[in-house]
């Protein structure tokens, strides 16, 4: 009975392990891709739950294995060590190096494997890729990607050539050019891995530093492929036909505003002053200048347009009637017919000129007219008033006077009053 049970077992092992073989065969368990990750300063190991849900989850969700590189991770300062940058990045390539081995052997006949370095671990991969240049045994362009995050030493400000920092111990040096795809990640006012080439603009450098703590880490978390905007990626083949394609992620606010947020109200100003720090924004500022340029043009064409068609040049009696009273004299040069001069041809001008000279001359004449009428109107009325005066002077000579006679020579009296009261 025992050995009816055991023999039962064994069969159904058997019978398992086949079924888990076929399966597996079936499935293509043996395309295990894997994403091979060194963190920056202070991150000595990446464990999975870490490397998870950096960009965005897509290295969890492009590969079955993620795999953290040991490496020292210090640059002899206060929290990471006191090995210096160059010693623990000497140390970081022969690691990666193990890592980078393990996962082409995982890698199935048609599959990738991603190398990803963030921050200083950035500066590891770099090395390391100028090792695979060397070796005839390296695995082929499509087998492998590279993906560096914050990566200081791609920084336009350190371009032309190796620079040796002795505080790191390092040598910076331009990037090795590869015949692998290159994605290159960096944040925008990221002070670690974007600094303003333009270094004398104070405001920037304040921007970057604070950049330094308010984007350096929180944008590795951001799937770069996405949030991105077209006009932030570059592309860049080689002449070892690698593609390297610069990502420089978008931030929202300001650092320094995030770091100082009393100058919210101001952050449009300081933003145009801290972008004039990057070279990389002198084409794009050109070429909005241009667009807004041609858009002003255009707006004030169809203003000049929409002006003309709706305003009508005055004639010369409309000119006349914005004379003044005849005692004040002329009009006044200006005159509507001016006002739209403005926005006619020359002909246009000198025609508006010659009306407004033509109606100065009517308002002359016409002033020297009603002149002429006042002095005649001020005569007559002289002339009633005298003859008011002699009416009463006539009627208190006819009480005193007794006969006709007398009357005769009162009326003429008053005739001589009358002339006199004309001159005067």
């Amino acid at each position: 009975m025992r050995r009816s049970i055991r023999k039962a077992s064994v069969a159904c092992g058997a019978a398992f392990a086949s079924a888990a073989v076929a399966l597996t065969t079936a499935t293509g368990a043996g395309a295990v891709t894997t994403a091979v990750a060194i963190g920056g300063l202070g991150t000595p190991d990446m464990h999975e739950v870490v490397i998870s849900p950096l960009l965005g989850g897509k290295l969890a969700r492009e590969n079955d294995i993620l795999d953290g590189v040991e490496w020292p991770a210090q640059a002899n300062s206060p929290g990471t060590g006191k090995l210096t940058l160059g010693q623990s990045i000497k140390v970081g390539i022969t690691n990666l190096g193990t890592h980078f081995d393990d996962a082409y052997a995982r890698l199935a006949p048609g599959e990738q494997f991603t190398v990803v370095g963030f921050s200083a671990g950035s500066l590891v991969v770099n090395d390391f890729m100028r090792v695979l240049a060397a070796d005839p045994d390296a695995p082929g362009k499509d087998q492998v990607k590279f993906i560096l995050v914050a990566d200081s030493s791609r920084q336009k400000l350190i371009e032309g050539g190796s620079k040796y920092n002795p505080k790191y111990d390092y040598t910076y040096q331009p990037a090795p050019e590869t015949a692998y795809d290159i994605d290159v990640v960096t944040g925008e006012y990221d002070g670690a891995a974007d600094m303003p080439d333009r270094w004398w603009n104070f405001l920037a450098v304040m921007n970057a530093i604070a950049g330094g703590i308010y984007v350096h880490v929180p944008m590795m978390f951001s799937d770069y492929a996405a949030v991105t905007p077209d006009e932030n990626i570059t592309v860049v083949t080689n002449s070892k036909g690698g593609v390297t394609t610069t990502y420089l992620v978008p931030t929202k606010t300001l650092p320094i505003v995030q770091l100082l947020p009393f100058l919210k109200p101001r952050e449009a100003e300081l933003k145009a002053k801290i972008d004039a720090a990057y070279s990389r924004n002198d084409d794009r500022t050109t070429t909005t200048s241009v667009a807004r340029s041609f858009a002003a043009t255009a707006d004030v064409q169809d203003s000049v347009e929409q002006a003309s068609s709706t305003v009508e040049t005055p004639e010369v009696d409309d000119a006349s009637e914005t004379t003044v009273d005849a005692d004040e004299g002329p009009a006044p040069t200006k005159s509507r017919g001016a006002s739209t001069a403005v926005d006619t041809d020359s002909d246009e001008v000198s025609s508006t000129d010659d009306s407004e000279e033509s109606s100065a001359a009517d308002d002359e004449a016409d002033a020297a007219d009603a002149d002429d009428a006042k002095a005649d109107a001020d005569a007559a009325k002289d002339a009633d008033d005298a003859t008011d005066a002699t009416e009463s002077t006539d009627s208190t000579k006819s009480k005193d006077s007794t006969d006709s006679g007398s009357s005769a020579d009162a009326s003429s009296d008053g005739s001589g009053s009358s002339d006199s009261g004309s001159s005067e």
